[in-house]
């Protein structure tokens, strides 16, 4: 006969909690163990506030982002750059050195940005995000703004995306305006995950050939 499996656990779900686990492990770690806890923490994949919306900026909360968290009233409030919500309780002693260093970072990052998509190149055209895109989330607006189609997180100024190709019936682009983040750099590769083959033959939002 063969051997008995153990019960309580399943083979299925082994390969994901080890993902979950090995991700867990790699991301940064939060400034209170306990998620249950108040105060600027950083936000993990097990967050109880990860992939929600924040109800001040409207972008959802992700993996790295700093956030302000009151545990009792059950709120969660952004503390990450360009997306001060809440008021730091460990607020930068020297403004003028915390905004060039925020400069130097972003100017990094622009140019570790570039040299990744010019060795990585997307088979699509890329769009970039303005300071100005509809798709941004607003506050005060009365409808949530649009997500990722992939990971399901609101898009950022700046952020590197796919848009779907659909045309309206005068020809005009961009009939629909979904979207798919294809920013490798900051670590949303999702149209590669979610169109491995670098095309997309259907609208997903009108079902529409293209």
């Amino acid at each position: 006969m063969p051997a008995e499996k153990p019960r309580g656990l399943s083979p299925a779900g082994v390969p994901r909690d080890l993902s979950l686990g090995i991700q867990i492990g790699l991301e940064p770690q939060a400034d209170f163990a306990d998620d249950g806890a108040s105060g600027a923490v950083t936000t993990r994949t097990s967050s109880w506030w990860a992939g929600r919306r924040c109800t001040t900026c409207g972008q959802t909360f992700r993996r790295g982002d700093r956030v302000l968290i009151n545990a009792v009233k059950r709120t969660a409030l952004h503390l990450a750059p360009r997306l001060a919500c809440g008021i730091d309780p460990h607020p930068v002693d020297s403004a003028p050195t915390a905004a060039a260093d925020t400069a130097t970072a972003a100017s990094d990052k622009d140019e570790f940005t570039a040299g990744l998509l010019s060795t990585w190149p997307a088979s699509i055209r890329l769009r970039r995000i303005a300071e100005d895109d509809w798709r941004l989330p607003r506050p005060g607006a009365k409808l949530a703004a649009p997500a990722c189609l992939f990971c399901g997180h609101t898009f950022r100024a700046g952020e590197y995306v796919v848009i779907c190709p659909c045309r309206t019936a005068c020809g005009e682009p961009t009939a629909c305006g979904a979207a798919v983040h294809r920013d490798p750099a900051a670590g949303l590769p999702c149209w590669d995950s979610w169109q491995p083959g670098g095309v997309l033959t259907v609208c997903p939002t009108t079902t529409a050939k293209l």
